[in-house]
């Protein structure tokens, strides 16, 4: 019989705060869950933001390979897209004789992403898996709308900034046990109930499990004077809307699907007062906090950054991702400290599934980890991308992460923006010693020609959308809040 397979996707679900002395969130069911399978405390995703990510993972692909830029006006940029004319190891899934599913937040609607799935189910952007529609709606699945064999997929937004501006109006009404030292760890705190929920649904005997993030998160994460300024705590402290706002947002989020514009609508206002208010008030606490402070170079690059991640920039906080394998043919309570990458993820859950695939890809299949094979030193290429995900040719990089080095620089120039750093001995990526180490920054570009002899890592351009589709993707974009 062939084996179901759940891919619970959590954005911006970072590793350290799963397993490890930084983690001070409150999750038994997580915890469970890391004991009864595998834990991966090394896997490196190729992109910091959502799209890009995705994209690599479901191609086996680097960004650069998989993603497109469609030129949407009226947006700081470009809009990513997963490439509709490649593959994806969802072909393959489809071959096989599974029957796919997908939750996922409104936003992947407009990057091809939805497209690879039989059925889809979208939810609003801003809506928690705290709240009781998604929760029950991922639970009604798994009990009773999928057929087998089935590969669901569910992505959460909670940890994602978006999500937790309502973090205390639900913890106060659900009674359960939250906390830790930030709004990050107690929003993991929060949602955890739901992990275990929904996993009560799931026979391991005969379902393959992965829990994995896309990316990581950059947060000023601090235990003295700076503890309460988070970025993320700092932007539900200084915005505090009226009961009126909160009373509306109650109302919309429970509103039948026939009033989805009217919901739309609420979060555009909500969005655009949020940033206007918030962005002011921000800017100037982290002005005076980094004068006042005696702090390192690691907490001001924090404290200066958005929450999600500077993406045009390639530090460990936005890269290090989260893996959790569970279900038939795989360890319980092992711990795998190999440097991987979220391209090796499918070719891994096509191997536990006895499929083959013929899509040329850079991924390898993590299972000879688990007999304690090592591997041939795993060098994982990894990509940023302008602020808000645009591609602007000053802020775009690509670098590599070997076990030992962080080497990043300008995707469109060797010389520009160069930075390096010795994993090893300068963890938090403190001292750039790009400088004193021409030959190592040498060897290291030549990894890049291996990758790509041409040279070329520009995000490939999709034609220009008509004068109508524009106008329709651009007016779902400024009701989601994204212009």
């Amino acid at each position: 019989m062939k084996p179901n397979i759940l891919y619970l996707s959590i954005d911006s679900l970072r590793q350290d705060k799963c397993l490890g002395e930084s983690k001070t969130s409150f999750t038994p069911n997580l915890d469970k869950l890391i004991q009864s399978g595998t834990f991966f405390n090394q896997i490196i995703s190729t992109a910091q933001i959502t799209v890009p990510s995705l994209s690599s993972i479901f191609t086996g692909l680097y960004p650069f390979e998989c993603t497109t830029i469609d030129n949407i006006r009226g947006r700081k940029g470009n809009l990513f897209n997963l490439n509709q004319n490649l593959p994806t190891f969802f072909d393959d899934v489809k071959k096989s004789g599974y029957h796919t599913y997908a939750i996922i937040p409104e936003v992947l609607k407009y990057t091809n992403v939805s497209k690879l799935f039989t059925n889809v189910e979208f939810f609003d952007s801003f809506v928690t898996l705290y709240d009781e529609n998604l929760g029950n709606k991922i639970l009604e699945t798994l009990n009773e709308d999928v057929k087998s064999p089935w590969f669901l997929f569910v992505h959460l937004v909670d940890l994602h900034g978006n999500a937790s501006f309502h973090l205390e109006n639900n913890f106060e009404k659900s009674g359960e046990n939250y906390t830790g030292e930030n709004q990050y760890d107690k929003m993991l705190s929060a949602i955890d109930p739901w992990l275990g929920k929904i996993f009560q649904c799931i026979n391991l005997e005969n379902t393959i499990c992965v829990i994995a993030s896309d990316h990581g998160s950059k947060f000023a994460d601090f235990t003295n004077e700076m503890v309460s300024f988070s970025l993320e705590s700092d932007r539900l402290n200084e915005f505090e809307p009226g009961q009126g706002f909160n009373s509306a947002h109650k109302i919309a989020t429970n509103l039948p699907k026939g009033f989805t514009p009217l919901r739309k609508k609420l979060a555009k206002i909500y969005t655009k007062t949020r940033k206007v208010k918030v962005k002011k008030k921000q800017e100037l606490k982290a002005k005076e906090l980094a004068e006042n402070l005696n702090l390192s170079p690691y907490q001001k690059r924090l404290l200066e950054k958005t929450h999600i991640i500077n993406s045009s920039e390639c530090f460990d906080e936005g890269l290090r991702s989260t893996l959790i394998l569970l279900g038939p043919n795989i360890p319980s309570g092992k711990i795998i400290s190999e440097q991987i990458s979220t391209v090796d993820l499918f070719p891994t859950i096509l191997d536990l599934m006895e499929t083959q695939t013929k899509i040329n890809h850079r991924g390898e299949s993590l299972v000879p980890l688990f007999s304690n094979t090592k591997n041939d030193e795993r060098i994982v290429m990894i990509e940023g991308t302008g602020d808000d995900g645009t591609q602007e040719k000053h802020s775009n990089t690509i670098g590599l992460r070997t076990k030992q080095y962080k080497y990043f620089r300008d995707r469109f120039s060797d010389n520009r923006n160069v930075h390096l750093y010795d994993l090893n001995n300068d963890p938090f990526e403190l001292s750039n010693i790009s400088e004193q180490n021409p030959g190592i920054i040498e060897n290291l570009e030549k990894k890049f020609s291996q990758i790509n002899p041409t040279g070329n890592f520009e995000f490939k351009k999709t034609q220009e959308v008509s004068e109508e589709e524009n106008k329709k993707l651009e007016d779902e974009l400024r009701k989601l809040g994204y212009i």
